[in-house]
């Protein structure tokens, strides 16, 4: 693989390590705040609405007589045309507009193909009756003034939420990304990564079609919002779902884009590209360590850029068709702009998984992203989809980390870590999706993935650890440099055969995975006060580790399902087989440097190699009415795992388990009315453990934490219970989605963990017990009328409990998160976009083996923006303020993050000139919290620092239709 260098940062020296105590718990007020001010905004009274208490009925019918469905009836206040209610017909043509005050009213019924109806209605003291109204084919243009659902932001139609684009406009230029954010119960975290009704979003498709396969960041950072006219959030069915009819559990959360009907047609993109200058050095972090840990220099506290340019460019063209979608995308930054799919590149540089010591993320990255994708219709049912990537990326970090451990039960450390790591990978990837009609109810459908990567990193990682009163424990000094290489892929083969004409179906299915991982690293760590391996006192003195360590991997795993179904009226029942084998191989060697050459280490050398088989069997019953839909289904697994240890000091070990277990499953949804549906999902699975839990090597990446396998552990069995609740009032454009689940798992995968007198940690999973969480969530938006603007507040809670073993003794952790956020923004945009909010998260982690480490801290985000258009200008600016709870690691930086830029529309529209700053205030850096059942950490990473940007954007065709190139926001 081609690699591109990246200069190494200077290092300058370490220095002395501050000591952390243990502090009381404490919550700010900040709750009590928060709760006041959300309360106020529904206290305060807005507009007086005379009492409604009356309702209009009728039916809608053609001109021949027959009901039409679907109609939209609107109410509209007399004399200003005001939109007071509206609703749309059922199966039967009947509506009811309920809730209606006394008074004068147009009433207007509009159906896509029909003429525009409006009459007059008054409502006095008793309901109304408007009879039949009768609506004509329409012969011409739908009438440019028929109110229309333009502005409700998003109904619930069944098992699907549909966001209507138009309530939420976005700044110009905005990606749909930006759009995404703005939805209620969706959530776009930093990275990109996306929940909606918190749920990860796992596909993002365009017009229903896969788009650069399954990655959902794609789409969402490189197509524009204003192409979008309808976000669509729903499960997508698996491909033997699909086939079935009957739901399978392998959902996958998924939002469609439904695309303008002038992006359908033509092509659009842009092209684009901006150079910079550093303001200043971007500052550094706090250094953590003493200058007693040996090896001399610490992690560099000087930016690794640099005299750096800053620089991005960009090219994205996408030629649609009502049955061919083409797109090439290209980018090129080192500012930390991920084109697409780099975050699944940075988490390989490690082949067979894991992480270098003091790796996370972020950091400084520079990128080149290639990617071209293809999908073409032919007919209704025939169609393939394809897309390819190459990625090239340079990754640097610089980290520190401080960290509160639990070592027993009347024991704790205070671990001080600081670490930089130099990457570079390059990654190929390749997707196929087909699907083809051999005969009327004959289809296949073929699905594969096909991925070849090559990377290499070197770096640091300095560590210190000390007891809860200042006394020294150990350090280590380790340095370290890898290299990769994995390949890869999967195919997936689904087909359908009808047997006869009241659909008894018959479906096969067939997987394979392979995959080959290469991995060679070089590995040096001076040790102080740990002592040898396996015990041994703190000996004061130093220990030397200089080894070649190479892990070569293969798997392979295929499996066959077939199942038969049977139509019985509204309902259809399965039955079905499976068979899947699964094969992995390992070996390690590991070799130590001495002064007379390379020995084999026996002790940290071996070879696994195992083989899981496992039948399935069962039945699967679906019922579906008009309004709600009920699955149940069973199925028996017997399983089988075996395996041989190939060891260098004893002889060889076979392993052989067996396992039966029974997973029901549930799933009822209804649709109560047009506003409001409910889902209950119940759901059972086994988690086998993954191959790096069972292979029994010792990895001593981080000297003073060696992790081994155990290949005695048996497979998770887990329960699950989801409810979800959706509701919107069409009438007051309040929204609630709220949801709850509940996760049981018994025979739960811990660690255990022995702690040498040294404070050397070897780390195990086992079997241990049962683990379970809680977790559940709200949404409630409403417009403020009385304030012009709109509000939405989202709260969320968990609590987990799980357990783990020190030095053999239980030690029980239970953590409760609490979440709450509220956001404010105006609600025209015709001539400023203004928002703010905050979002307060409190933690709190407890113990069981040691009560004096439980903690609760409290961190606060409050975020605004602002953007002003004048004409052809935009003045725009924002600031992200992050505020860190001092008593939990002792004191450390809270972070605001100012930017703004003045930009200016030329060419027609076309184009856009931009001049940003970033991180005005030059506080940047990446922090994250973390609990666990074994310490509490925080993480710092440096990031970019201050710099500003000139930036040129032009913009291709034009989804926005009009022949202009972008759309504005004009109301």
């Amino acid at each position: 693989m081609m690699r591109r260098k990246i200069v190494r940062p200077e290092r300058p020296a370490a220095t002395k390590a501050c000591a952390i105590s243990s502090l009381p718990r404490s919550v700010p007020p900040a709750w009590t705040a928060f709760l006041v001010l959300a309360a106020s905004l529904f206290l305060v009274p807005g507009t007086a609405h005379a009492q409604s208490d009356f309702k209009v009925n009728g039916v809608i019918t053609d001109t021949a007589g027959a009901a039409l469905s679907g109609a939209m009836v609107v109410a509209l206040a007399k004399p200003d045309s005001v939109l007071t209610k509206f609703t749309t017909t059922n199966s039967n043509g009947i509506f009811v507009l309920d809730r209606l005050a006394a008074g004068e009213y147009i009433l207007q019924v509009t159906l896509i193909g029909h003429e525009t109806i409006r009459q007059d209605i008054s409502v006095t003291n008793a309901d109304a009756d408007a009879g039949t109204i009768r609506m004509s084919i329409l012969a011409v243009d739908v009438d440019p003034l028929v109110v229309t659902l333009d502005h409700v932001p998003f109904l619930s139609l069944g098992d699907t939420l549909a966001y209507n684009v138009r309530a939420f406009p976005t700044r110009p230029n905005a990606s749909v990304e930006d759009l995404l954010g703005q939805l209620p119960g969706v959530e776009v975290a930093s990275d990109g990564s996306i929940k909606a009704q918190g749920e990860d979003v796992e596909n993002v498709l365009v017009d229903g079609k896969e788009f650069f396969g399954s990655d959902p960041k794609i789409a969402t950072k490189n197509l524009r919002a204003d192409a979008v006219d309808k976000v669509e959030v729903y499960d997508k069915e698996s491909d033997m779902a699909e086939f079935t009819g009957i739901p399978d559990g392998e959902e996958e959360r998924t939002i469609n884009l439904e695309l303008k009907e002038e992006a359908r047609r033509g092509h659009f993109g842009r092209v684009g590209g901006g150079l910079g200058a550093d303001i200043q050095q971007s500052g550094a972090l706090r250094p953590v360590l003493g200058e007693s840990v040996p090896g001399g220099q610490g992690p560099t506290g000087a930016s690794a850029r640099g005299a750096r340019v800053p620089y991005t460019g960009e090219l994205t063209v996408n030629r649609f068709s009502p049955t061919t979608q083409l797109s090439f995308m290209g980018k090129a930054n080192n500012v930390n702009q991920p084109g697409f799919g780099i975050e699944a590149t940075l988490s390989n540089l490690l082949a067979g998984g894991g992480r270098l010591p003091g790796t996370g993320g972020g950091g400084l990255t520079e990128s080149l992203s290639l990617g071209l994708n293809a999908s073409r219709d032919f007919g209704s049912k025939n169609w393939i989809r394809t897309s390819y990537f190459f990625s090239m990326v340079d990754n640097y970090q610089n980290e520190t980390r401080r960290q509160e451990q639990l070592l027993g039960a009347a024991a704790s450390s205070l671990v001080n870590r600081a670490a930089t790591t130099l990457s570079d990978n390059s990654s190929h990837r390749l997707n196929f999706n087909s699907q083809i009609v051999l005969a009327e109810g004959n289809e296949l459908r073929l699905r594969g993935n096909f991925n070849a990567s090559g990377s290499g990193s070197e770096g640091t990682d300095l560590q210190q650890r000390n007891m809860a009163d200042g006394q020294f424990v150990n350090s280590a000094s380790t340095k370290y440099d890898t290299d990769a290489d994995n390949l890869g892929g999967n195919a997936q083969l689904t087909w359908r055969k009808r047997l006869n004409d009241n659909g008894q179906s018959l479906v096969a299915e067939a997987r394979l995975n392979a995959g080959n991982s290469d991995r060679a690293r070089n590995l040096a760590s001076e040790l102080l006060g740990a002592g040898e391996p396996g015990g041994g006192g703190r000996d004061g003195g130093t220990r030397d580790i200089l080894q070649e360590q190479t892990n070569t991997g293969r798997d392979l795993a295929h499996s066959v399902r077939l199942s038969l179904t049977q139509p019985l009226g509204r309902s259809t029942l399965e039955i079905f087989g499976e068979r899947r084998a699964v094969a992995d191989d390992e070996d390690q060697s590991v070799f130590d440097i001495l002064p007379g050459g390379r020995l084999l280490n026996n002790r940290l050398s071996s070879g696994f190699e195992h083989s899981y088989t496992y039948w399935r069997g069962g039945g699967r019953f679906s019922s579906r009415g008009e309004s709600n839909r009920l699955t149940l289904g069973a199925r028996v697994q017997h399983s089988a795992l075996s395996g041989t240890i190939l060891d260098q000091i004893q002889r060889d070990r076979e392993v052989a388990t067996r396992y039966t277990h029974i997973l029901p499953s549930a799933l009822y949804t209804i649709q109560l009315s047009n506003a409001r549906s409910i889902e209950l999902r119940y759901s059972t699975s086994t988690q086998d453990p993954q191959i790096r839990d069972l292979q029994p090597f010792a990895d001593n990446r981080d000297p003073l934490r060696i992790t081994t396998g155990n290949p005695d552990l048996a497979p998770e069995y887990t329960h699950r219970l989801r409810a979800q609740h959706r509701f919107f009032d069409q009438f007051s454009f309040v929204g609630l989605l709220a949801d709850a689940s509940v996760s049981y798992t018994s025979n739960n995968i811990a660690q255990s963990r022995d702690i040498s007198s040294g404070g050397v940690q070897t780390i195990s999973p086992v079997n241990l017990g049962s683990a379970w969480s809680v977790s559940g969530g709200a949404n409630f938006s409403r417009p403020l009328r009385w304030l012009g603007a709109s509000v939405n507040l989202d709260y969320r809670v968990s609590y987990s409990v799980s357990s783990e073993l020190v030095n053999q003794a239980d030690n029980t952790s239970t953590a409760l998160q609490h979440t709450a956020s509220i956001e404010l923004q105006n609600r025209s945009k015709r001539n400023f976009d203004v928002r703010g909010g905050a979002s307060l998260s409190f933690n709190d982690v407890n113990y069981s083996l040691n009560e004096e480490l439980s903690q609760g801290y409290l961190n606060t985000t409050m975020n605004g923006s602002a953007d002003i258009y004048l004409g052809a200008w935009t003045l725009g600016t924002s600031i992200n303020y992050r505020i860190f709870d001092q008593n939990l690691l002792g004191p450390g930086q809270n972070i605001a993050l100012l930017q703004a830029s003045i930009s200016r529309f030329v060419l027609g529209d076309r184009a856009e000139i931009e001049l940003a700053g970033f991180d005005l205030l030059g506080q940047n850096q990446g922090v994250t919290y973390t609990n666990s059942p074994e310490f509490i950490q925080e993480r710092r990473s440096e990031s970019l620092g201050p710099y500003v940007m000139l930036n040129f954007t032009y913009h291709i065709g034009s989804p926005a239709g009009g022949g202009k190139g972008i759309s504005r926001i004009r109301g």
